[in-house]
């Protein structure tokens, strides 16, 4: 067990990564390269669906593959988002292969795992590279996410079935290239949210974010983003250091 528990350790850095919210820390005085027109229709959709979208759910499927290796893990369970005027919430239950929980909200990132009883709470901080990548860019506009990368329309596509257009991030802060090359979205033609998201190394190891049976604005109660930790589970704090 001590050898897992040094494992997951060193992987919450890499958790924080690919989960934390925040601002992107854009490179001043970059421009946009010019936009095509397939890639400039699917961002003002996504504008126009972040100002309404306020609550999203949806099933999530995450595969990680390491090419050098070989190897491919997945995990499955339930993902929630809620807006309010001062914050995002997002909650994703992972169910299988093992059950545990991460909760963010701006700047902290809390991991809760049943299976070896223990909670995890993460600053990271407002400097930190973590923050640079947002979840699964849901409530992301954009006018933003064009800021932040230069964007490429690389072909209409379908998702389980469903029409998506396949749009292609180069990140242009370095923080984030040092995290990932480049970053895939597939943009549904329904709600205009990406339902599926490609964070690509430059190993090309990557990580595919599946999101299914999507409801748009359910109410939901706030209990659904509570995390209430037993008092036999071990407790770590840590905080992330900033960007150099």
């Amino acid at each position: 067990m001590r050898g897992k528990n040094r494992h997951l350790t060193r992987m919450v850095p890499l958790i924080a990564a690919l989960l934390a919210i925040g601002s992107t820390g854009t490179i001043p005085g970059l421009g946009q390269s010019k936009l095509s027109a397939e890639a400039r229709r699917v961002l003002d959709r996504m504008d126009a669906r972040a100002k309404t979208l306020t609550t999203l759910t949806a099933d999530l499927k995450q595969t990680k593959v390491t090419i050098v290796v070989d190897d491919r893990s997945e995990k499955s369970g339930n993902f929630y988002y809620k807006k309010s005027r001062r914050k995002s919430t997002f909650k994703v239950d992972y169910q299988e292969p093992v059950r545990s929980t991460i909760l963010l909200e701006k700047g902290k990132v809390r991991i809760l795992e049943p299976r070896i009883k223990r909670y995890q709470e993460i600053d990271t901080g407002n400097g930190s590279a973590t923050t640079k990548v947002p979840l699964f860019w849901i409530g992301q506009s954009g006018r933003t996410i064009r800021r932040d990368n230069d964007v490429r329309f690389i072909k209409e596509d379908r998702v389980d079935g469903r029409p998506t257009s396949l749009l292609e991030l180069n990140p242009r802060s370095t923080a984030v290239k040092n995290l990932f090359a480049r970053i895939q979205l597939w943009v549904d033609h329904t709600h205009w949210i990406p339902i599926q998201t490609r964070l690509i190394e430059a190993s090309e190891d990557h990580l595919t974010l599946l999101l299914s049976n999507v409801k748009i604005n359910p109410r939901l109660p706030d209990r659904i983003f509570d995390l209430r930790v037993p008092a036999d589970f071990e407790k770590v704090e840590q905080k992330l250091p900033p960007s150099p």
